[in-house]
């Protein structure tokens, strides 16, 4: 995509984000958008057929990210992974923090779960001698546990930062809850 192209459709991206932030998604009009971006509707057409079509993209990249954390090496490395996790979120913490605190916003959770399930699922296919039963049954576990981790991170008042919410969660990942229990009976 030459750079022109790339430039408008960033254009277009980020008037999208900036109004989702002030608007519920499906109030979102693409003249909003077209006029945020400070191009015409035409050109909104010319690189898009819909603001589903924005959310697709920005889907399939958080997905490719996710998968690119997973890929190449014989073990995953949990540290690198949480790291890369909360370098992605980072990268749009605003829209996170937003679809985290709007129950409106579910399908999206459900579809980021997905994506980084399917992704361990792929990883773990190619790493793994596994039967696929068990591990769908894993991948559903560490997705959602830590889709969960960081929704409530997003939705808390907590003092924590992502570095040690990453800790934590990197901590909470290998561990299990061993080390909870283990805390409790010395108790």
């Amino acid at each position: 995509m030459d750079r022109r192209k790339r430039k408008t459709r960033n254009s277009i991206r980020k008037a999208f984000n900036e109004l989702l932030l002030k608007k519920e998604y499906n109030t979102i009009t693409i003249t909003e958008i077209a006029t945020t971006a400070d191009i015409d509707r035409k050109t909104f057409y010319l690189h898009y057929n819909s603001i589903d079509d924005i959310l697709k993209e920005f889907q399939e990249e958080q997905m490719c990210k996710v998968q690119e954390l997973l890929k190449d090496e014989r073990t995953v490395d949990i540290g690198k992974f949480f790291e890369g996790l909360s370098a992605i979120m980072m990268d749009n913490v605003e829209i996170y923090s937003k679809i985290a605190k709007t129950k409106r916003y579910m399908f999206l959770i459900i579809d980021f779960k997905n994506i980084l399930k399917n992704s361990i699922i792929e990883s773990f296919n190619k790493k793994s001698d596994m039967k696929q039963e068990v591990i769908n049954i894993y991948a559903e576990y560490i997705a959602s546990g830590i889709v969960n981790i960081y929704i409530d991170w997003l939705n808390s008042d907590t003092d924590l930062t992502l570095k040690e919410l990453t800790d934590i969660a990197k901590g909470a990942v290998l561990g299990g809850g061993e080390k909870i229990f283990k805390e409790i009976i010395k108790k």
